[in-house]
């Protein structure tokens, strides 16, 4: 099966991080100027993309480079506004990526048709002037193999359904504080010890110098990006990581991500042991301080009504403020982030697998059934797991395959069992209603995807109602070999 929009192979990157030292008042003022330049245009090319008839441009970023020099803004030199368009272009793309990987296009597709029209509704997700089409009601006519009108229209009228509703508004800059700038917009240079960065500013010919912190090597694309907080610029600078040749050799390895732990594996063993506490105290310091800030601010409206305006003026003042409450959040986040990390590098380093068998981390959002885990696993940071394991496994040589989930926790791992029911999990215990097994429930879901692996009837995008269908028919099977005979019908 070809790949799609979501899923192109992209390269494995890092990013170095390049302090400034503290600026004084004018080189903020030429850095904010210059990075409000640069929103200025980037917004602008966002309206253009904005309009699905323009997201052919997609698949092509220098063509919509060049065909926004017509719609150039005065005062902001013409290669930052070239910048700004192809970093509108990326931009876009994550939102519509971000988009498809919610509404689970490609279980909806799989569970949804079959045959050609199953191949038309994957062609139409391999290119964004495709989904665009989509959008509009359109459905093109693929060139390498034939498909009916009526196929095609049933196929659009589906899709149109599922990516209107997740696709809603399209992205706007709300946040201004980067630019993203190639090698001809700056140069770097060393004086005296200390490394600077020189950046292209508003006036013609001139240079704004930037002190930074430490020594390095600068080249390449670079984003800068101005941190008011401190009165500092920071220069992130992507770099290709390269993998090394031979492939690590150790058996492969099936990991469930839990909330009590980061990741257990089917070997028995946990990584991230504290990762529930961290959690646990993140949520109840994070709801203990949202309280005490709604009675801040219902004190605060009372005074308002009883005219006390300054009284009201002083509590916002004074205990209502969010730089420090943005600062503890940031740190409690960092703190989830590197637990997520060293449990992700301690397991590969531990195991040297050949094949790390996951969940698909992507579908693991919405509420849960408590109203308290809900709070913790919002805090649980998913995106940060899956984007340490995929660049992990890569640069450690081995391989990341995710694999169908639907009932791992369930099903006893037995070979001569198999035995598939809610009743089965207790918590963090597993224990099997029908054989008996007895083991953690973590563990048994890591087992369990291990064995997905290589499971030619369970795909990743099988609808959990046939996962469980094909389970409970392999349970049947089994016993009747055991007995000799049938099993009685509900069994």
């Amino acid at each position: 099966m070809k790949r799609t929009a979501i899923d192109e192979p992209k390269p494995l990157k890092r990013t170095a991080k390049y302090e400034s030292r503290p600026l004084n008042r004018g080189k903020r003022r030429q850095l904010i100027e210059l990075v409000e330049a640069f929103c200025r245009s980037k917004s602008l090319a966002l309206t253009v993309l904005g309009r699905t008839k323009a997201w052919e441009y997609l698949d092509k970023p220098k063509a919509f480079r060049n065909a926004m020099k017509t719609r150039h803004l005065p005062g902001i030199p013409v290669h930052l506004q070239d910048q700004a368009a192809l970093d509108a272009v990326a931009t876009m793309r994550r939102y519509v990526e971000s988009c498809l990987a919610l509404t689970h296009a490609k279980a909806r597709i799989f569970k949804q048709f079959d045959g050609i029209k199953r191949r038309y509704a994957f062609w139409l997700l391999q290119r964004y002037a495709h989904i665009g089409a989509v959008l509009r009601g359109e459905a093109p006519m693929p060139e390498h193999f034939t498909i009916g009108y009526l196929e095609r229209k049933a196929v659009v009228r589906f899709l149109r359904r599922l990516l209107r509703g997740a696709l809603g508004t399209s992205p706007r800059l709300r946040v201004r504080r980067s630019m993203a700038l190639d090698s001809t917009l700056y140069r770097m240079f060393e004086h005296q010890g200390r490394l600077y960065v020189a950046i292209s500013s508003m006036t013609k010919g001139k240079r704004l110098v930037i002190p930074l912190r430490g020594r390095g090597t600068i080249h390449g694309n670079i984003r800068i990006v101005w941190e008011q907080s401190r009165g500092t610029a920071v220069v992130h600078m992507p770099y290709d990581v390269k993998p090394p040749r031979t492939q690590p050799i150790g058996q492969n390895i099936g990991l469930d991500a839990g909330v009590t732990e980061v990741l257990a594996a089917n070997t028995g063993d946990k990584f991230g042991i504290g990762h529930g506490r961290l959690l646990d105290w993140l949520s109840e310091e994070t709801t203990a301080k949202g309280k005490a800030r709604n009675k801040l601010h219902q004190l605060a409206k009372k005074a308002e009504a009883a005219g006390d305006i300054a009284k009201a003026s002083r509590i916002r003042r004074h205990n209502l403020g969010g730089k420090k409450l943005r600062k503890r959040r940031a740190q409690g986040e960092a703190a989830v982030k590197t637990m997520v990390g060293m449990a992700v590098r301690q397991v590969l380093e531990t195991t040297s697998a050949a094949v790390v068998v996951m969940e698909d981390l992507t579908h693991m959002r919405g509420r849960t059934k408590s109203r308290k885990l809900s709070r913790i696993v919002s805090r649980w940071a998913r995106s940060a797991l899956r984007e340490r394991l995929e660049f992990r496994t890569q640069a450690g040589g081995s391989r990341l395959e995710t694999v169908n989930a639907a009932y791992t926790s369930q099903t006893c791992p037995n070979p001569t069992c198999g035995y598939v029911h809610k009743d089965n999990r207790h918590g963090d215990r597993f224990h099997c209603l029908e054989c008996g097994w007895d083991g953690d429930a973590d563990v048994v879901a890591g087992m369990n995807l291990l064995s997905r692996l290589d499971d030619t009837e369970i795909h990743l995008w099988t609808p959990k109602e046939r996962v469980k269908a094909i389970l409970e028919a392999r349970f049947r099977r089994r016993k009747e070999t055991l007995l000799g005979t049938p099993l009685p019908a509900g069994l």
